[in-house]
């Protein structure tokens, strides 16, 4: 079942644009098909947790902060990474737990598309842009229809960020499909 879940529901869940059932199914099968990996994984990410919380934190107020300060309305939220996602990236770029920086993501929810790109400029000019990692999938939608503004930056004490940032109707089909 865990196999099938990978090779058919989540890339269907992906293709219909419901990433949160994609998320859920693949760290579950994960969790059955790579128990040994699943597990190790999940002790690396216990000894990092608490930082991750607090800089999570932090950085949801500085980016609010600043947000408010160039007069946008916005929410920002900040998530870990799921297990899958970390995994396959580790596999994919032949790295280890170590070398994966950007284990916090955030999602800055802004009231139109005009607003994305202020606040896309509003992020480079607080941290620097990392080169290559930036995506507009809002002038350029996926496949899928999924649009946003995606950018790593470096963040405080050097730590790589992604940010993502959409407006609510994009997120609501980003997180629940069409």
């Amino acid at each position: 079942i865990s196999e099938e879940t990978m090779e058919l529901y989540a890339p269907l869940a992906h293709r219909l644009g419901i990433h949160w059932v994609k998320q859920e199914m693949e760290d579950l099968a994960f969790s059955h098909l790579e128990g040994d990996s699943f597990q190790d994984l999940m002790g690396l990410m216990k000894g990092k947790l608490e930082f991750l919380h607090q800089t999570r934190e932090k950085l949801e107020g500085v980016l609010q902060e600043a947000l408010n300060r160039q007069g946008i309305q916005a929410n920002v939220h900040g998530r870990m990474k799921h297990l899958y996602s970390i995994h396959d990236k580790m596999k994919r770029k032949h790295v280890d737990f170590s070398e994966i920086y950007d284990l916090i993501a955030f999602r800055i929810i802004v009231e139109d598309t005009p607003a994305c790109y202020h606040t896309l400029g509003m992020i480079h000019s607080l941290y620097r842009p990392v080169p290559g990692r930036f995506k507009d999938y809002i002038a350029l939608p996926k496949p899928n229809g999924y649009q946003s503004l995606h950018t790593s930056v470096i963040g405080p004490d050097n730590h790589r960020i992604e940010i993502q940032i959409r407006t609510a109707s994009m997120h609501s089909y980003a997180e629940d499909g069409v």
